[in-house]
């Protein structure tokens, strides 16, 4: 297992600072961003007041009986909800240890610890969270060729990471004809089909290697655009790849081929988003709700496919109408994006995303309102208010009861 997580570590003593340090090098925080503090548990509530809280804490305190939980309290006013706590005591009390751990902490550690005694109790604490860890998987696929399903994909990818400075994979599956290089402007010195080759071998450290990285936040899985490699897409080279992107980024942006072959239809079955890109004429209104009456029965009416319409606007008199989609497939359109050839043109000839090239652009403002509808945001933020367990709702109530 590689975690790819932000960690916050804020200890008190030297040693457990030199074992949390050891740990850094870890292959199991290959690829997590460790930062590490010193003051504890007051430090990390200075700290939380401004900043983001980490999706893990490794917190150390010397206070025991009621002032222990006083700071787990205050922590907790400060804390995100869902945050994952690993605290090291000076108290060696089994009592005290059931009773953090049935409010909620994931461990609790005797001072001082080692590198060792660390990686075992972070490895536990998300050993059973596989689901917390998965990415948002996001599968853009077009109607018809030719409608702008890639350049789109890409834009809210780029899109994603930038606006939420969340780890973003995209993974272009067209492997003869895929677009992603060329519009993120590199020169791939790997590309999926080297992926599906080591797939017996393959794991987190192995797919960093096949990784493109284009930001801080986005990297790519890159098609070779070759017609003479002799090599195919199947569900199984797939699968395995999948399984290990699906735990290395927050959302896993999927460009589909304008095929249609098993690999496909599972992949479409199975995304938590669809984007399901359009021209707005009778070709693609056809297709559409072919694609709609066979995804709805296999999606459930909880995964709706969305329907973006692009170009709109390049054949005016000939257009159909956001009212006849609607008709035809039963769905409104989630976005319309007009046709604007100029800026598309300018931000493909010079791989840049649109965001970049055509600021003002009507059709840039489109590509970030549909990023933030499916970027998941507003439902995670919802869900979190729903729930009253995780850290946030530590030592609210009879706080001196449990310190005797």
């Amino acid at each position: 297992m590689i975690l790819r997580i932000p960690i916050g570590a804020f200890l008190l003593s030297a040693e457990n600072m030199a074992a949390m340090e050891e740990l850094k090098s870890d292959r199991l925080l290959l690829l997590s961003t460790v930062n590490i503090h010193e003051g504890g548990i007051e430090a990390a509530i200075a700290y939380l007041v401004e900043q983001p809280t980490p999706k893990l804490l490794v917190l150390e305190s010397d206070a025991q009986g009621d002032a222990l939980y006083d700071q787990l309290g205050r922590l907790a006013d400060v804390c995100a909800p869902n945050t994952f706590v690993i605290l090291i005591g000076a108290q060696n009390d089994v009592t005290l240890y059931r009773n953090l751990i049935t409010e909620g902490l994931s461990d609790y550690l005797i001072a001082p610890v080692t590198a060792e005694q660390l990686k075992a109790s972070i490895a536990d604490t998300f050993t059973d969270e596989d689901t917390d860890t998965m990415a948002r998987v996001i599968a853009f696929a077009g109607n018809t060729g030719g409608v702008g399903s890639s350049v789109i994909c890409h834009n809210v990818a780029n899109e994603l990471a930038e606006m939420y400075d969340k780890d973003v994979i995209v993974v272009d599956l067209d492997v003869c004809y895929g677009t992603a290089a060329l519009n993120f402007n590199i020169q791939p010195r790997s590309t999926i089909v080297d992926a599906m080759s080591q797939v017996k071998a393959m794991d987190e450290s192995v797919m960093e290697q096949v990784l493109v990285g284009i930001t801080d936040h986005l990297s790519l899985l890159a098609s070779p655009a070759s017609l003479s490699l002799g090599v195919s897409v199947t569900l199984d080279t797939l699968s395995t790849n999948m399984k290990v992107l699906i735990k290395m980024c927050d959302y896993l942006v999927l460009d589909m081929p304008h095929v249609w072959e098993n690999w496909c239809r599972e992949i479409l079955s199975e995304a938590d988003e669809v984007i399901m890109v359009s021209k707005p004429d009778l070709t693609n209104l056809r297709n559409g709700k072919n694609m709609i009456e066979f995804l709805g029965p296999l999606r459930g009416p909880e995964a709706p496919t969305r329907l973006v319409l692009n170009q709109v606007g390049a054949a005016k008199r000939s257009d159909l109408t956001d009212k006849d989609f609607k008709e035809a497939l039963a769905i409104d359109p989630s976005v319309v994006i007009p046709y604007d050839p100029e800026a598309f043109g300018r931000a493909l000839n010079n791989g840049e995303m649109m965001t970049k090239a055509s600021k003002k652009s009507k059709a840039t403002d489109a590509i970030i309102e549909l990023t933030k509808l499916v970027s998941g945001q507003d439902e995670e933020e919802e869900e979190e208010g729903k729930k009253k367990g995780g850290l946030a709702a530590l030592f609210k109530k009879d706080k001196k009861k449990k310190a005797k």
